[in-house]
């Protein structure tokens, strides 16, 4: 049998859902001054499945350069089995490897769930994997990183829709429209980076409407504006 994966969306609190295991979180952010960090995994089906779990660098993301470095981060336990209708935990310790400290560093946390029963006969068995933003913080960053989204700067540089990050966070982009038309996968927009997102006829207005989403996976309020070249 198939197993699919599936993102869940609640409203007091997202979670990341593939098979009959939930994530609790779509996206996790490991503070300096953190000595670990815990990701809870539950499972709601009355099959057993092996969690299989390993953090790479964040060039996974649209707009997100990826590093040839690996990952300062060990994840305990990377393989346990999790039985029907039980929970466990995840814990994420960094290594001594040292990063950036005057902006975010972002990494992918990817886990799977792996049916612990044999295939029979014809029946193919596949582990759904959740793919999920890991973030490392760095204390006495500039700013508030719910209020980065508001500090980006748009411009139309001849045909080109242009989006400055001043800020020292990450920001994801959603509903990204231009002229009423969507732009799909908009991704990412790194800390100090610019990046080139779509097209806009320089002879014709162009209105621009996106969100983002806050440290707790939800949206945040629409912003829109009339772009300028100058």
């Amino acid at each position: 049998m198939i197993k699919l994966l599936a993102a869940v969306f609640l409203t007091a609190y997202t979670t990341t859902a593939l098979a009959g295991v939930s994530i609790g979180g779509t996206r996790f952010i490991y503070s300096e001054k953190a000595r670990a960090l815990t990701v809870l995994v539950m499972n709601s089906s009355a099959e057993t499945w092996l969690i299989n779990t390993h953090i790479t660098s964040g060039g996974t993301w649209n707009g997100v350069r990826p590093s040839p470095q690996p990952a300062p981060f060990i994840i305990a336990p990377p393989l346990f089995a999790l039985k029907g209708k039980k929970q466990g935990t995840l814990r994420i310790l960094k290594t001594a490897q040292t990063l950036r400290q005057d902006r975010e560093t972002l990494f992918t946390l990817s886990i799977a769930a792996i049916p612990a029963g044999n295939a029979t006969g014809n029946s193919v068995q596949v582990a759904p994997r959740s793919l999920l933003k890991l973030f490392y913080r760095p204390m006495g960053l500039q700013g508030k990183p719910q209020d980065a989204s508001k500090q980006l700067r748009w411009r139309q540089v001849a045909r080109k829709v242009e989006v400055n990050n001043p800020t020292p966070y990450y920001v994801t982009l959603v509903n990204l429209n231009v002229n009423g038309l969507n732009v799909r996968d908009p991704g990412m927009v790194a800390p100090f980076s610019t990046r080139q997102l779509a097209e806009c006829d320089p002879a014709s207005r162009c209105i621009l409407s996106w969100q983002s989403i806050n440290d707790y996976g939800r949206m945040m309020p629409k912003t829109t504006v009339e772009l300028s070249d100058k």
